[in-house]
């Protein structure tokens, strides 16, 4: 055989064989760990129904793709949902359709959003009457698409005047210039263009970790002894868990602050998280939750750029993980939070398994 040939095959048979190797490890970090070990308990469980919005604190949530929704709700199709998500509810600008948040109207964290009734939602905010918006569908109301970071386009169905109305009032003192838009869950983002250079460096994120309105992915969750130690290191602080807008706090006596930095995948009741990035922070942390006033220290910010910046593309502190919803279910406080166990080589053989608890797939 010609030489040329030899070595054209010689070549293709190693691309192929590099080809092959990558997809198996691929396949092989997306095995779901089979064996568990208890790490803590769920403290907390939040719902942010209007992005830059108030919590609703819930006992139980069920946990779909998009994020949480209310729990023990029947069949009622109009649940409030959260990312973070199923976060349902976004403002944004009649001008240029581009979001609004507390990062510029920090009085934004003191509306709350609640069910009125199976076709109603109501939404308070301090001097404000109680306004009721229904639910829309896109067979009546117009359709939209918002701007939010990066320049992606997410869909929404518009709420109507009086809703834009309220929220321009409430926000800008304004009888116009901001309106409400109302996601229903019928499509997936695609962040593979306008987030390509964070795809590149996060390689367990992609648009099936996204939620609605979040800023990236489903879940947002948060390590309570990570905020201790934090504290620790600021002195006199009122910084607290809900500075950060988790969905899901874990705590526990046993439990090292920043632990959760290295849980690749986390169980809690029927659900099965993976942690897809490290979740950077911005000036939304200085707003107090309950109050709206901007912490004139800059704190928490301030503290976390002196040991938590990211080593990603956006030079940014961190504090807690984003996760990806791979088994979808029912979650409640209390409820024990697993990692994958760590086993001895010797375990692992004896049991079929590798290290970390994935099944062995050779």
């Amino acid at each position: 055989m010609h030489l040329g040939v030899k070595l054209t095959l010689v070549s293709v048979a190693s691309v192929l064989a590099a080809a092959a190797a990558y997809f198996y490890q691929k396949k092989k970090k997306e095995i779901i760990p089979w064996s568990w070990e208890e790490v803590g308990k769920l403290t907390k469980l939040n719902l942010y129904p209007l992005k830059s919005g108030h919590r609703i604190e819930l006992v139980k949530a069920e946990c779909t793709e998009f994020g949480l929704k209310q729990a023990d709700e029947g069949d009622n199709v109009n649940q409030l949902r959260d990312r973070t998500n199923f976060r349902c509810l976004v403002v944004y600008s009649e001008n240029d359709n581009e979001f609004r948040t507390a990062r510029t109207y920090p009085k934004m964290v003191l509306i709350d959003v609640s069910i009125h009734d199976d076709q109603y939602l109501a939404v308070d905010a301090p001097t404000m009457r109680t306004l009721y918006v229904k639910i829309p569908n896109n067979d009546v109301n117009p359709e939209s698409f918002v701007r939010l970071h990066k320049g992606e386009k997410i869909y929404a169905i518009d709420c109507g005047d009086e809703a834009a109305s309220w929220f321009s009032r409430y926000i800008l003192e304004k009888d116009s210039g901001l309106r409400l838009g109302f996601h229903d869950a019928s499509r997936r983002r695609d962040i593979s263009k306008t987030h390509k250079t964070i795809l590149d460096y996060y390689t367990n994120l992609s648009s099936n970790s996204t939620g609605l309105y979040s800023d990236l992915t489903a879940v947002l969750l948060v390590n309570h002894q990570s905020i201790r130690d934090l504290n620790k290191r600021i002195g006199t602080s009122s910084v607290t868990v809900d500075n950060f807008r988790p969905n899901v706090v874990v705590d526990g006596p046993n439990l090292k602050p920043y632990a959760e930095d290295d849980w690749e995948w986390i169980k809690i009741g029927d659900v099965v998280l993976k942690n897809v990035k490290e979740c950077t922070r911005c000036i939304m942390t200085t707003v107090d939750p309950e109050n709206a006033s901007r912490s004139s220290d800059r704190e928490p910010l301030k503290t976390l750029e002196t040991y938590r910046m990211s080593n990603g593309p956006n030079t940014l502190p961190t504090m807690g993980i984003n996760c990806e919803v791979r088994v979808k279910g029912t979650i409640k406080l209390g409820d024990p939070v697993f990692i994958p166990k760590r086993m001895t080589i010797q375990e692992a053989k004896a049991n079929g398994t590798s290290a970390n608890g994935t099944a062995k797939t050779e």
